[in-house]
């Protein structure tokens, strides 16, 4: 019935494609086996850092920073191919290149051919007073040895560098003048500008997309007319997908300016911005036709599969089925982005950095890898999600209005939806495998592998690879205290699953006795350990995304304070106690939406008081959110109420009908805790307990599948304990003394040092146990 699809519907941005599991790429970006090394393009030059002679002087420009304006000389050139710089920045980052760079001749020719590029060139930079000497040579890859080409310039640090760097690509090229388009390197005549995009360069190639878009801000603002840094912010903003109003200001006017500064480009980079500009104006499928106008260039083009990818998945318009008008799916095809965010991440695996801890968090979301994530849509101004589901192998998606799929009435889960999320789950591992592999000393690489373990049961110590051991390596690599914790939250998770609860409980106190107070993640290890006043204190601002939607799933702004005090409710909620705390935050939330105009303030109620008021109904009964009147009500509401106002019979009909959608149970081992727990106490009341205690015993019985989410949505970690006391005290009354014991214990284990409020329920576990001991 109820599940947290309510809070995790997401806008699909990275990786799906075919369930083969393999490891690396071709030098086309494709996974092997590649059938043979690929035949090297001779037209394709791939062009790397600069080397720093011995007894140069510091300069304003580095070697990377050379091979950048070397390389906008190059592309001024119709004939001429480039290697994709992000996967030259990606093969940089695997073979541990940094500055000053050093790299060797062998270790160059190796990175060419990695990228199918049939001609290399590589330098040296000597700096001495207020002048750079520049020396490069243009190699045959396959055949190596001695340059085919060499050519030397000096130019003054504060002179025409750009004009420096045509000249050398040209002597590199030996080109006459006539066949090139665009400004090359000499895009501008302001060093200050230069300097700022210099350092902009210099965070995309370490994957800092925040600091790199500064630094291109900064440039633009020291020259207006500066086509590559425009381009180059746009491309930030683009893979960092920030939302902040100086980034809104930014794409606003890149797409104002794109084209009056398409002609300074090269025909590559050129087409590039041209596409930019419906991205940011939300002309997807202007956009989109763009980005195949890029790859039928060149396919090997990273920013033109991620922009294609893009495009369609970020498109939430709904539109009527063509081939059936009774039925609703997305404009934007799913399946194509899905197989082009594959492309682009096995090209460069290395993207997978730029997002730190959203890479963890954001592959199994936007894959798709959990049961219950939804996708968002829009018709009309009216809210609509989706889940995936299989046609012919294919992802598809037939969007249901928000309304209806948040009453959770049956029909809402297609028949074909966990072979969806199966199929991803082998996409996830693919990918993260492939990224794992390339960077096993990063700690992100490791996080998104074990979690791409976890989707696939892959758990325990004793596997070849399995969650825990990369979990706990990724700790150990990371610096950051706060990212540190929230592996150990993830550790904590997976010991549940394997049913380890003292582990899982040691962990987790030791956790939160050291955690940074306000750290995103951690506060659903106090609520599982039974804690929701400590929780409090570890709320961070990224956990208000976590917050429920309202019931009709209709998007509403709330407040930061308001939304953190919604967070507190929901913990207290989960852990079903304290009654008084509950009680006085429904009464400050109330008094802060006092004077919200009503339409809005009607979804902020339903957003900050409805899951509330359902986690409590067996202990506090009707809370003043139930209702019966829009938004929603959610089903769960709607059968507490008529249960409350005596309608039995109703309930029953609801439940029955509930139970033979999904095959004649409520419940399946992925079902969440918290629908669970609802339906559970609904039977009871209704005094089925048969019914209650398999609706129970599924997912308790399978904790390997418990959602990922349960350490974040804090309505799943107290409720999975609550399901535990529950099933623990109806196996005692049947006299099943095995699973009492089992699960008492569990309950007790967890909630070991657990807050006053719920000490009686601890009390109880502890009886139970010692009732049912074994003699």
């Amino acid at each position: 019935m109820r599940t947290c699809a309510r809070v995790v519907t997401a806008v699909l941005a990275l990786v799906l494609g075919v369930p083969a599991l393999v490891s690396g790429q071709c030098p086309d970006g494709s996974p092997p086996p590649c059938g043979g090394r690929a035949p090297l393009d001779t037209g394709r030059y791939a062009i790397l850092p600069f080397a720093h002679r011995e007894g140069g002087q510091q300069s304003a420009l580095d070697g990377a920073d050379c091979a950048e304006l070397l390389i906008e000389g190059f592309a001024r050139w119709i004939e001429v191919r480039l290697a994709d710089k992000t996967r030259v920045y990606d093969a940089l980052t695997r073979h541990g290149a940094r500055p000053p760079f050093r790299i060797s001749f062998d270790t160059a020719l190796a990175i060419a051919r990695r990228l199918g590029a049939g001609r290399l060139v590589m330098g040296q930079l000597w700096s001495f007073g207020d002048t750079l000497r520049l020396t490069a040579g243009l190699y045959d890859v396959a055949r190596g040895g001695a340059p085919v080409r060499e050519s030397t310039t000096r130019v003054a640090a504060n002179g025409a560098i750009g004009a420096a760097f045509n000249a050398l690509a040209d002597s590199l090229l030996g080109a006459d003048l006539g066949a090139a388009r665009g400004a090359g390197a000499e895009q501008t005549r302001s060093l200050r500008a230069l300097r700022a995009y210099a350092l902009g360069q210099r965070e995309i190639r370490t994957w800092d997309l925040a600091g790199a878009a500064s630094h291109f801000r900064g440039a633009v603002a020291a020259d207006s007319d500066f086509a590559q840094a425009y381009l180059w912010l746009g491309q930030a903003l683009l893979w960092s997908d920030y939302t902040s109003s100086e980034a809104a200001r930014d794409r606003a006017a890149i797409a104002r300016r794109a084209g009056r500064l398409f002609d300074r480009l090269s025909r590559a980079d050129g087409a590039l911005l041209l596409a930019q500009e419906p991205m940011f104006e939300h002309r997807w499928q202007d956009a989109c036709q763009r980005y195949r106008e890029i790859l039928a260039a060149d396919s090997s083009s990273f920013a033109g599969w991620y922009g294609l990818a893009e495009c369609n998945a970020v498109d939430q318009v709904v539109i009527r089925y063509p081939s059936d008008t009774t039925r609703f799916t997305f404009r934007g095809s799913y399946e194509t982005a899905v197989q082009a965010y594959r492309r682009a991440l096995l090209l460069a695996p290395a993207f997978n950095l730029t997002s730190e801890r959203r890479a963890i968090e954001r592959l199994p979301r936007l894959l798709f890898a959990e049961r219950w994530y939804t996708r968002p849509g829009v018709m009309d101004g009216s809210g609509y999600v989706a889940y995936p589901e299989l046609e012919a192998d294919t992802l598809a998606f037939y969007a249901l209005p928000g309304a209806v799929a948040g009453a959770g009435r049956e029909g809402v889960e297609p028949p074909s939806h966990l072979a969806a999320v199966a199929r991803n789950r082998r996409i996830l591992m693919e990918v993260s495998t492939s990224f794992a592999d390339a960077f096993p000393d990063e700690p992100a690489a490791h996080r998104t592998l074990a979690r791409a373990l976890e989707s696939a049961g892959e758990l325990e110590v004793g596997e070849p690879r399995s969650a825990i051991v990369e979990f706990r390596e990724a700790q150990r690599l990371e610096r950051q205290p706060g990212q540190r914790a929230r592996d150990a939250a993830d550790r904590v998770r997976v010991l549940i699953k394997v049913g380890d609860f003292a582990g899982a409980r040691r962990l987790g106190d030791s956790l939160l006795r050291v955690a940074p107070r306000a750290t995103a993640g951690v506060a659903g290890v106090a609520v599982l350990l039974g804690r929701p006043s400590l929780a409090r204190h570890f709320f961070a601002t990224e956990d208000t995304a976590w917050l429920p939607s309202s019931a009709d799933n209709q998007p509403v702004a709330i407040p930061l304070g308001t939304a953190q005090a919604g967070l507190a409710l929901l913990a207290y909620a989960a852990a079903g106690a304290p009654s008084d705390s509950i009680v006085a935050l429904e009464r400050r939330l109330d008094e802060r939406m006092a004077g919200v105009p009503a339409a809005r303030r009607a979804l902020m109620q339903s957003a900050l008081l409805d899951v509330s008021a359902e986690l409590v109904f067996d202990a506090l009964g009707l809370r003043p959110a139930h209702r019966t009147r829009p938004p929603g009500p959610r089903l769960e509401m709607v059968l507490q109420s008529r249960l409350a106002h005596g309608d039995t019979a109703s309930v029953r009909t609801s439940l029955d009908s509930l139970g033979r959608a999904h095959g004649g149970r409520l419940s399946s081992g992925e079902s969440t805790p918290d629908g669970v727990y609802m339906n559970t106490r609904l039977l009871l009341a209704l005094g089925d307990t048969a019914t209650a205690e398999r609706t129970l015993s599924a997912p308790l019985d399978s904790l390997v599948a418990l959602h990922t989410a349960t350490l974040r949505y804090v309505p799943l970690a107290g409720c999975l304990v609550r399901n535990m006391a529950l099933r623990a005290e109806l196996a005692a009354v049947r006299g099943d003394l095995g699973t009492a014991r089992r699960w008492a214990g569990a309950a007790a284990t967890l909630w070991a040092g657990a807050e006053p409020a719920l000490r009686p329920t601890v009390d109880r576990m502890l009886r139970i146990v010692a009732a049912h001991r074994e003699p």
